[in-house]
């Protein structure tokens, strides 16, 4: 009504007018951010797409294998790559939790104490979870395209080579070595090693959400137990010298496990391997 505009007077006049000359200037920039984001989406959707098609070249292609592979050392070769690629993976584990020693026991006497060891621990467990699984799944991508080239003749597709992950990832469990694999090593109390076991059992160490993997082998996974952090964060357990000496400890229980884990999944995906591989040259086409 005109008499409550009356009442209301100049000063909300000038606050609508202020008002209204803010949301005229707003949209300009907001509408510019959205041209932006709209333009990127629309070229990352595109170059996404192209990258990883629903279906790759050689899907469901008829790949015949290479005459004569049968006679060649194809399955020599695939067991000397990959013990020579699990004892590389292994030096370089061990290199990583030697120089995580060192830093862990910097921070105990100089940083963050004993109250702030579990943290540290497990985010540096969690690092080295991360180098571990892609250092193998970088060597694995490595060993299958390589069996692949020798028994195939050439060099794969990527549809190809999905189907030769696939069957790979699928026949792990017909090996002893291969079953088990989807666990999570345990950091205990006591500077041992627990393991907990079962399907997708490392998805609740993510720190953060990923694509689904596409990878042979699951992801390694190693992190602190909750006993591990009510004990050094407790104020009776202010000992520098007894945390380092159970870091230690940890570690090298850490080392071992990891030593032992990388074999077994080289082991399972060579025997995986090679019996795709040899079911593909009794068949005279690959299977997968």
């Amino acid at each position: 009504p005109a008499s409550r505009q009356l009442h209301r007077g100049p000063h909300h006049r000038r606050r609508r007018r202020l008002v209204g000359h803010q949301q005229r200037d707003r949209p300009d920039g907001t509408e510019a951010l959205r041209r932006a984001i709209v333009g990127w989406a629309a070229d990352e959707g595109l170059r996404r797409g192209s990258a990883q098609p629903p279906e790759p070249p050689g899907a469901h292609d008829r790949v015949p294998v290479l005459p004569g592979a049968e006679a060649t050392d194809w399955a020599g070769q695939l067991e000397r790559q990959a013990r020579s690629c699990a004892q590389r993976i292994r030096q370089d584990v061990a290199l990583e939790l030697a120089d995580m020693h060192l830093r862990v026991v910097q921070e105990i006497v100089f940083g963050v104490g004993c109250a702030g060891l579990p943290q540290l621990l497990d985010r540096e467990l969690e690092a080295l979870s991360l180098l571990a699984t892609a250092l193998c799944d970088q060597a694995v991508r490595g060993i299958c395209a390589d069996a692949a080239e020798r028994v195939l003749g050439g060099p794969v597709s990527d549809g190809v080579r999905r189907r030769i992950v696939e069957a790979v990832r699928f026949g792990l469990d017909d090996h002893p070595a291969g079953r088990g694999l989807d666990r999570v090593l345990l950091v205990t109390s006591t500077a041992g090693v627990a393991e907990l076991a079962g399907l997708g059992a490392a998805d609740a160490l993510r720190g953060y959400p990923g694509a689904e993997r596409a990878e042979v082998l699951p992801p390694v996974a190693v992190a602190l137990s909750g006993p591990c952090w009510q004990r050094w964060r407790g104020p009776g357990n202010d000992d520098p010298g007894g945390a380092r000496a159970w870091a230690q400890r940890a570690l090298r229980e850490v080392e071992l496990e990891l030593t032992r884990e990388v074999s077994r999944r080289f082991e399972a995906v060579r025997l995986s391997l090679g019996t795709v591989l040899a079911d593909a040259l009794d068949h005279g086409i690959l299977l997968a």
